[in-house]
């Protein structure tokens, strides 16, 4: 008697999901630049090269890393969802940007999926813009949020200690 088993795996991700779901991680980057952390520039561009990064499929996630004056590091930690299991969504914002000592400092990371089908041209990419190499924040991700669209998107959260108090949104 043979037996056979059958492995499949769902992918949600299209552009138009994608599309639903980038104005709410751009609103998260575009509150950071309104309590003055990133300037709306950068929030923008952060904004446009994470579209074309997720448009490839090449992000397994990405994190706002926060740096204080005094060193510490907390990061916001998005992680890339296409496989149809998420199907809540949520609205940005909720963080007190404003409550973050003055001088602290944002970067984006992203964690890039070195076996997409499209690495080379997201790698030389984000040569082109100038981007360098980093690490993540390490921290167990306390679950704060997700957006989504039809079983694709990215389920927020945030690492290292910190200010962790969401507000409700409006």
């Amino acid at each position: 008697m043979t037996t056979t088993f059958t492995a499949s795996r769902t992918d949600t991700f299209t552009d138009a999901r994608l599309r639903a779901v980038m104005p709410e991680v751009g609103a998260d980057f575009y509150a950071l630049a309104g309590a003055s952390i990133v300037s709306f520039d950068t929030a923008a561009r952060w904004t446009e090269e994470l579209t074309f990064i997720l448009q490839h499929q090449a992000a397994l996630g990405f994190q706002v890393q926060l740096t204080y004056p005094n060193g510490q590091k907390i990061a916001l930690d998005y992680r890339v969802s296409s496989d149809g299991s998420v199907r809540e969504s949520g609205t940005a914002g909720g963080i007190d940007y404003y409550a973050l000592p003055a001088g602290t400092s944002a970067i984006l990371f992203v964690d890039l999926n070195f076996n997409a089908w499209a690495i080379e041209t997201v790698r030389a990419y984000t040569r082109q813009r100038g981007w360098g190499t980093g690490s993540a924040v390490q921290g167990e991700p306390a679950r704060d949020r997700v957006y989504s669209r039809d079983g694709y998107g990215v389920i927020a959260a945030r690492s290292g200690p910190g200010p962790h108090d969401r507000a409700s949104p409006a």
